[in-house]
């Protein structure tokens, strides 16, 4: 995601920002008529519509990534305050639990995976950039990193956790209906999937609003439970905000009252908690 301006941006920062904003713009604008005749004939759950990143990530594919990560850390996250922010909430929300198998979708170069690796029995990072996956892999050895495009490359079996974190707004309409599906479907009884995105435009294909929008009505459609579901007020480049949600798969479908899981629960409010918006 793009760097969090704390100070007023230089004009080589504004116009670099500019010239990303164009190009994407632009890759978009070319891909979209290309996915259409791609899609003729296809259901959306074949896997052969995925095949080509910069169709289906448009702008934001896996050369882009990859030349992101020709240098460590190229967001500068350790000196980011909103990253941090945001590893915060994600850990706060786990509340100290510990699972079986967890997901991390976006893995980057590790930095939300060395927090998590210490409730996970089993921790399971991919990402587009394979630079980004092996810097991951040597930080945090107690987990396994693989490259992957993802929905295109989903990992086998099931999670009692599935953390994406300011990753899935990279996804075109069409990948990340797939995508919220395919994620939804690999959620253990009594698992979750925890997402929290960024709201701002930084040259993505997608927003925040609808990726969670559609993952709360991905949800709804499938009788999970939407634990919390809320925007996150001035956090983040230009104070744009962010969205958080917690989406839980009950043990029984549908859940049955008084019915308890191992999940995870926010400090406040309590995990059965109705949906409200945070302010910060």
């Amino acid at each position: 995601m793009a760097d969090d301006q704390t100070a007023r941006p230089s004009p080589v920062a504004l116009a670099r920002r500019a010239a990303r904003l164009t190009l994407s713009a632009g890759v978009r604008a070319t891909a979209a008529p290309i996915r259409g005749l791609a899609r003729i004939g296809r259901d959306d759950a074949d896997p052969r519509w995925a095949g080509q990143t910069w169709l289906w990530q448009p702008g934001w594919g896996r050369r882009t990534h990859d030349r992101l990560y020709r240098h460590p850390d190229p967001y500068s996250i350790g000196l980011n305050p909103y990253e941090q922010q945001k590893y915060a909430a994600v850990m706060d929300a786990l509340s100290g639990r510990r699972f079986r198998r967890v997901l991390e979708v976006g893995c980057g170069e590790g930095d939300l995976s060395v927090r998590l690796a210490g409730h996970a029995d089993s921790l399971l990072g991919v990402d587009i950039s394979t630079a980004a996956v092996q810097r991951a892999a040597a930080r945090v050895p107690s987990g396994t990193f693989v490259r992957r495009t993802l929905p295109r490359e989903m990992p086998d079996g099931t999670f009692d956790l599935i953390v994406c974190s300011d990753v899935l707004y990279y996804w075109e309409p069409v990948t990340l209906r797939v995508g919220i599906a395919a994620l939804l479907d690999r959620l253990r009884p009594g698992g979750a999937l925890l997402a929290y995105h960024y709201r701002g435009d930084f040259g993505q294909v997608n927003t925040a609003d609808a990726v969670h929008d559609g993952l709360h009505a991905a949800a709804a459609a499938r009788g999970l439970d939407a634990r919390r579901h809320e925007t996150v007020d001035g956090v983040g480049p230009g104070a744009a905000g962010a969205r958080f949600a917690l989406v839980v798969r009950p043990v029984t479908l549908p859940a049955q009252p008084g019915g308890g899981s191992a999940v995870p629960q926010p400090r406040t409010g309590g995990i059965g908690a109705p949906a409200r918006t945070r302010r910060s």
